[in-house]
């Protein structure tokens, strides 16, 4: 069966890029597509062009709404879609025309929940050729395995943007709304939902990197909101997933280590001190046991015994040493 995907499209300043986000999805060569753009109070002229798309294909709904967010126009695409399967698109981005056939296939070929692609980053001069692939070469994981592989963040991604889901699994997700890594926040819990996860190794999603983008500027407060995420993330492993509890508090202890780094060397003086303060109570609050410790090899040991002493010393010796940076 056909069955319909709502594709969610996010949009705020992005007049230059749109036309060719939702041409890439209105080509696609999966046709059973709710496209819903939903303008989240753009004060350029995509409003006007999202309506002008309205006329040109039926499958198409906007939103215009008051400006909240990326987190706050996704949730109000999900409120709406109608699909089986739902997507999400960023605006400034855009897809293979076989990005959703392909992960169609897979989704139906291994009975997945969720199945993903490789992800192509770009430039605005790049040229990119869109060649369809007639094999399938995925590999396929179960929900531990899945969760194992998105904390080390080996093969499976954290962005939700490069996946289709089916969409009993996020129907009742919603992205946290005001938070600048709001992919870390969704990913583990939709993975939690799901049987079974998918990567197809083709890139099929065209990722845009733009040099005024919130990701690409230098090295501010609210990237921390990803250690919130990973500190959420590693509550909820200790609840749900008992064999997972010591790898998540690594990547706590590390992603901490991480961003007081890039702070010391990218922050402004008064967000080094501000996220002093906020990283080392999750420092503080990840709690290592006598077995915790007796399960590290000798140089995660190390580190991490550093970093309970001092945080502050344990980066400037990692930023000295070049390590982690």
């Amino acid at each position: 069966m056909n069955q319909k995907i709502s594709v969610i499209v996010p949009i705020y300043k992005v007049e230059n890029y749109l036309h060719r986000c939702v041409d890439s999805i209105i080509n696609q060569t999966y046709t059973n597509l709710e496209i819903i753009l939903v303008d989240d109070g753009s004060p350029d002229n995509c409003p006007m062009i999202c309506d002008k798309y309205v006329k040109k294909d039926s499958r198409i709904r906007v939103i215009h709404k008051k400006n909240g967010g990326l987190s706050d126009a996704r949730n109000a695409g999900i409120n709406i879609a109608t699909g089986e399967y739902i997507g999400f698109v960023d605006s400034d981005d855009y897809i293979s025309l076989h990005f959703y056939q392909r992960l169609m296939n897979v989704m139906k070929v291994s009975d997945s929940d969720i199945v993903e692609c490789e992800i192509k980053k770009f430039k605005d001069n790049d040229k990119i050729y869109d060649i369809e692939n007639n094999q399938l070469d995925f590999i396929t994981f179960n929900t531990d395995e899945a969760m194992e592989d998105l904390i080390l963040g080996n093969t499976l991604s954290v962005t939700v943007w490069n996946k289709l889901y089916r969409r009993d699994i996020v129907e009742k997700l919603r992205f946290k709304v005001g938070k600048t890594n709001e992919d870390d926040f969704y990913t583990y819990l939709a993975f939690n939902n799901a049987n079974k996860i998918s990567k197809l190794d083709e890139e099929l999603y065209y990722y845009l990197q733009r040099e005024d983008s919130i990701m690409g500027k230098s090295y501010k407060l609210n990237r921390l909101d990803e250690i919130e995420a990973k500190y959420e993330r590693l509550k909820f492993i200790e609840k749900n997933y008992k064999n997972l509890i010591l790898l998540a508090k690594k990547d706590v202890m590390f992603g901490c280590l991480y961003a007081y780094q890039q702070l010391l060397l990218n922050g402004q003086k008064t967000d080094i001190k501000r996220g002093k303060a906020i990283l080392k109570k999750y420092v503080e609050n990840v709690l290592f046991t006598k077995e915790d410790y007796m399960n590290l090899d000798t140089k995660n040991k190390i580190w991490m015994k550093l970093e309970k002493k001092s945080l502050q010393c344990t980066c400037r010796l990692r930023n000295f040493l070049n390590i982690g940076i």
